[in-house]
């Protein structure tokens, strides 16, 4: 990973740039030669320069995995594919911290490893429809419906404001470079370096003028990292509960450095991003009919609009 900026102290870019560890730990890291710069040892004062390579090897068994919601069910099951209903705070699959707590793991330890194979991804915090196959083969003739665009996805948000009307964005999306969370995405109506197409319709379905809440539907038309999201920031709507495109991008750090405070629950407006997989609809490869899967609304979501129906949706 390249260093961002030229003449930086190496432990002080670790820590500010990677808050996971602490300063503490990314010093004994240094110390223990667990950090290379270029395939070299160093000591906390090198000064690192633009196009540094840093890597690093963490001690495993101070990697402590986070605890996850593992309150999965099943919506619908072929010989070929499964469709889960996944609540939040479960991550997909095996990814930094997350090893062995995952949706993945979940379903392999319960059918057996290398029978589970997921067609899309949803971001842990995200609840709602996922689609599993069951065979390689299978996995393949879905994601090839998924890149065709021939999937119909539609999501529920609660955003910040009063939106009114239909809303096609349609602009592009790519790095924020200029935010302090390197994972972040931006949306612009105009391209700039690396932005990539997209779009996603939205349709306003309810309001609560005491909260300034409402709810949104959104249906994403290609499948960028974080598209909804960041569309919805970009246009002055930051998603209730989010940590990153929320009202304050660095309650991520906040989140990183001291987990769920309730504080930041409070500023935020949830524990959560507020976003909602409501259902995926597509033509079966192998029997060619038409295939749709809901998922209610998450209870954690309820409370803001109790007499909401999804009759609403369409």
């Amino acid at each position: 990973m390249p260093s961002l900026f030229p003449k930086v102290h190496l432990g002080e870019y670790l820590f500010q740039r990677f808050p996971y560890h602490s300063r503490e730990e990314w010093s004994e890291l240094i110390l223990a030669g667990r950090v290379t710069v270029n395939g070299n040892r160093e000591d906390q004062t090198f000064p690192l320069s633009v196009g540094d390579r840093i890597e690093y090897l963490p001690f495993a068994e101070k990697i402590k995995e986070p605890e996850v919601n593992s309150d999965y069910s099943l919506l619908f099951e072929s010989d070929e594919y499964l469709i889960v209903d996944k609540p939040a705070n479960l991550p997909v699959h095996p990814a930094g911290r997350y090893r062995t707590r995952t949706l993945l793991t979940f379903l392999e330890k319960e059918r057996g490893e290398g029978t589970c194979f997921p067609v899309h991804r949803l971001d842990r915090e995200t609840s709602g429809v996922i689609v599993f196959a069951k065979t390689k083969d299978m996995r393949g003739k879905l994601q090839t419906l998924w890149e065709a665009r021939e999937v119909e996805k539609k999501y529920l948000a609660l955003v910040y404001g009063a939106f009114s009307g239909e809303k096609v964005c349609e602009g592009f999306i790519g790095k924020d470079k200029e935010a302090s969370v390197r994972k972040k995405q931006k949306y612009s109506e105009h391209p700039f370096e690396d932005s990539k197409p997209c779009r996603t319709d939205f349709s306003p379905l309810l309001y609560d003028s005491e909260k300034n809440i409402s709810l949104v539907l959104a249906k994403p038309v290609t499948g960028r990292i974080h598209q909804i999201r960041a569309s919805l920031l970009g246009n002055g709507f930051p998603l209730v509960g989010d940590k990153l495109y929320g009202k304050r991008e660095s309650a991520f750090l906040d989140f990183i450095q001291n987990g769920d405070a309730d504080r930041l629950n409070v500023e935020l407006g949830h524990h959560r991003q507020c976003l909602h997989a409501f259902s995926v609809s597509f033509t079966d490869p192998n029997t060619q009919k038409r295939m749709e899967f809901v998922s209610s609304l998450a209870k954690d979501l309820c409370p803001f609009f109790p007499f909401f129906d999804s009759k609403y949706v369409t």
